[in-house]
């Protein structure tokens, strides 16, 4: 379904990312992971459009395409509700923007408000909201987009360790239903290998797909697999990989070695 070919970024003299090649197919779940400043946000942009490479082609379904913008549901790393919007009319926001009618929109958002934990809140602000809550506010949002591939910067990256770990459990359930194509980045192995059907490691800056592996869990899935010995070899196997790359990251770079997680 999406293909990246020989794709190759710099801003100005730094070369970002080099000849970077990655494909997701329909319904798979594929988890980028690499050290900060690899450049997987950049290419996450690029895919939906928001920046353009130097070079390489973004394929959908075998044929090249140059204008993006609105092809994907993007999620950032951030929730970015809208404060002055209740949840309701935050979910239905990129509905809004892509035309559709905006009563179609909320009652089809009211119908998905239960599967999302956000029963009875329809009309509450962002601010009165758990970071979990916002979070499935702003996946809510993401679905309502109906885009077939879904691109996930670091959903979790702003949680706490509990809430990270039940908004995982969250998404298996939820990604077994939808039947879309996700692509996400995260710094979080373990959450890469419970969540993905391919994790595709990166190296440092300028960064490039050093290797893709299958994950070798069964599905469905759920979190007590993490003590399973296929899964503890398979994430000691991949670590082994990352630990050659922020071995390489110099002490001239302390500000991504300190933003690592």
């Amino acid at each position: 379904m999406l293909t990246v070919t020989g794709v190759n970024l710099s801003f100005g003299s730094l070369q970002v990312l080099r000849s970077i090649d990655i494909s997701v197919n329909p319904g798979e779940f594929v988890a980028l992971v690499g050290p900060s400043g690899c450049g997987k946000s950049s290419l996450l942009n690029i895919i939906a459009g928001l920046e353009q490479p130097d070079s390489g082609t973004i394929q959908l379904d075998g044929a090249p395409v140059t204008k993006r913008l609105g092809l994907f549901a993007y999620m950032p790393q951030h929730d970015a509700l809208l404060p002055w919007r209740s949840v309701l009319d935050n979910a239905i926001l990129a509905a809004e923007v892509a035309g559709v009618d905006r009563n179609n929109a909320r009652r089809r958002a009211r119908e998905l408000l239960p599967a999302f934990g956000l029963e009875g809140f329809a009309d509450a602000y962002p601010d009165t909201l758990s970071g979990g809550m916002r979070q499935r506010a702003a996946f809510l949002r993401t679905i309502l987009s109906d885009r077939p591939i879904l691109l996930l910067d670091e959903p979790f990256g702003a949680l706490d360790a509990l809430t990270r770990r039940l908004m995982q459990e969250w998404l298996l359930g939820l990604t077994a239903s939808l039947g879309r194509s996700v692509l996400m980045v995260t710094h979080d192995l373990e959450e890469a290998l419970m969540l993905a059907d391919r994790v595709a490691l990166m190296t440092a800056r300028p960064g490039r797909i050093k290797w893709v592996e299958d994950v070798t869990l069964p599905r469905p899935r759920h979190p007590e697999m993490a003590l399973d010995p296929a899964f503890v070899e398979q994430k000691a196997r991949l670590l082994d990989e990352l630990r050659s790359e922020f071995a390489g990251i110099t002490t001239q770079q302390p500000a991504v070695i300190g933003a690592t997680r």
